[in-house]
């Protein structure tokens, strides 16, 4: 009967202990994500939200690699709507600090810093910025950018 009480609590931790670091792996932000949406909030002052991703097909990706490489691939519909070209390859570095994902260059727009959070596979990045495209008189105002993108 000890062994076998022995031989399960050896069990249950072993179960325990896998199951953390599985969990960890799973909040790494190294990986290859497929870009769900990019919304823009209050877009260019016009109280609409843009979806710069809407109807992508394929949808854009972005391959944070360990060497600190973040290689994200956008697409477009060209005029005349017939066919899917790449609209930009975007290749920059990054680091981490806590939930802050700082690039060394654009990702799009001047979207080069976001706080991010990860949780079941899904990789969410956001970022606020105050903008004068659409407004008269030099004003500013309040734009709030959200990605969301599933682990591939």
């Amino acid at each position: 009967m000890k062994k076998l009480l022995l031989s399960i609590a050896i069990l249950a931790i072993f179960n325990l202990t896998a199951c953390k670091k599985t969990e960890s792996e799973n909040n790494s932000i190294i990986g290859k994500w497929q870009v769900e949406s990019y919304v823009v909030t209050n877009f260019e002052n016009t109280g609409k939200d843009q979806d710069d991703t809407k109807d992508e097909s394929p949808r854009p990706t972005l391959e944070f690699k360990e060497d600190g490489s973040l290689h994200a691939i956008f697409y477009f519909k060209d005029l005349l709507g017939n066919n899917q070209n790449t609209i930009d390859d975007v290749q920059v570095k990054y680091t981490v600090t806590g939930d802050k994902l700082n690039l060394s260059g654009n990702l799009a727009f001047n979207h080069n810093s976001f706080t991010f959070s990860i949780s079941n596979n899904i990789l969410i990045l956001k970022r606020t910025d105050k903008s004068g495209i659409g407004n008269k008189n030099g004003e500013t105002h309040t734009e709030n950018t959200k990605i969301t993108a599933r682990r591939l």
